[in-house]
This record gives structure tokens, C-alpha cells and sequence, in this order.
């Protein structure tokens, strides 16, 4: 499977979906997979569809990480406040700041 591959597949959820937005991350995003890598799916909309989230993993017959925008950025910050209050330094590699650097946004 190819990145082109999941573009495709993913351009389906676009018809049952509104009012989200769609990527790939990870390996298949850099073009590092191998026979043995999941897919990242990076999805920004309302967290609380799980039914996206169920749907999506369906239309793939390999494993997949379905990734919220929501919920990585709401736990970044809330690591990034504990980090400022104790004076530690800022994890600029953290996932979400990972995901969103990465992302290919369909």
C-alpha cells in the first residue's frame, strides 16, 4: 500500500462525513513504511464520532491508528503547562507537534 492507496480510500469518508478534515501521518506520510507499518490517520473534527473513527478503520485491511486533533492538542497543552509551572523545558517533539508537522492533510 502506497500513500496514493490511502488518499483514495480515505476520499470515501468525505462522502458519508462533513465538517472534518482528514490526513495520514506517520510513515506512510514520510514514506517509510514497510511491510509491518499501521496507518496513521490524523483526523480533525468532533472527537466524540466515533462512528468516523469505526468507519474508517473498516475501509483498511491493515492495522490503523486514528489520531484526534482535539484530544492530541488538549493533552500537549496540558504537558506544556506542567512543564512551564515546574520549569521544565517544552517538548518540541512531542505527538502532536509531530503529527501536525507531518501531516498530509487530504
Amino acid at each position: 500500500m502506497k500513500l496514493d492507496d490511502i488518499i483514495q480510500i480515505l476520499k470515501q469518508v468525505y462522502t458519508k462525513y462533513d465538517n472534518i478534515k482528514l490526513g495520514v501521518a506517520g510513515s506512510y506520510a514520510n514514506g517509510t513504511q514497510t511491510s509491518s507499518s499501521d496507518v496513521d490517520i490524523v483526523i480533525d473534527g468532533d472527537s466524540m464520532q466515533v462512528d468516523i473513527m469505526e468507519y474508517i478503520k473498516s475501509l483498511f485491511k491493515i492495522t490503523v491508528d486514528v489520531l484526534w486533533v482535539d484530544l492530541m492538542k488538549e493533552e500537549d497543552e496540558k504537558l506544556d503547562k506542567f512543564a512551564l509551572d515546574n520549569n521544565l523545558p517544552i517538548n518540541e517533539y512531542s505527538v502532536y507537534k509531530t503529527v501536525m508537522q507531518e501531516v498530509k492533510w487530504i
